[in-house]
């Protein structure tokens, strides 16, 4: 193909490729908690601050967010995900590496009134509804061999994504 051609047909590329790839950086304030699962206490409860980004195509979604409380304890989360949709919009080999500060970890969500697990039946509930209300839901990054969870606000995560 000749160098006059690649002029032509490289940007329009490079076009189409950003223009399903969207990644924005997000800061705020919030509340965060942490959470004993074994006893179902809330250890901690404080105000703190983030920043980080997000950002998604077709198969794949990010998010890269670090927290410092009040009392300056640092919390950083890494959520990536890769995926495929078939026809029916049904979504396939969800693949997804979670991490709380650098260590390996899952999220998990937590009614914030009882600190139990919701599980994506409840979750299901909730988004079907006209409102969708998760005031009491906590998105939480459990460490793997932990019973402690750090948690955020799910409407923070929610009205990220």
């Amino acid at each position: 193909m000749s160098i006059k051609k690649w002029l032509v047909i490289l940007p329009m590329m490079l076009g189409s490729i950003s223009a399903m790839a969207m990644v924005g950086e997000v800061a705020g304030d919030t509340t965060c908690s942490t959470v004993s699962l074994i006893n179902k206490k809330l250890l901690k409860k404080t105000p703190c601050s983030f920043a980080g980004a997000i950002g998604a195509s077709l198969v794949y979604s990010v998010q890269q967010l670090d927290f410092t409380t009040d009392s300056h304890e640092n919390f950083s989360t890494v959520n990536n995900a890769t995926f495929r949709f078939g026809d029916d919009a049904e979504m396939f080999d969800l693949e997804e590496t979670i991490s709380l500060n650098d260590k390996p970890a899952e999220v998990i969500k937590l009614d914030s009134r009882t600190l139990k697990r919701l599980k994506q039946a409840e979750m299901d509930r909730i988004y079907k509804r006209k409102n969708p209300d998760f005031s009491n839901v906590l998105h939480c990054f459990k460490p793997i061999k932990n019973s402690t969870a750090f948690c955020v606000p799910y409407g923070l995560i929610y009205g990220m994504s």
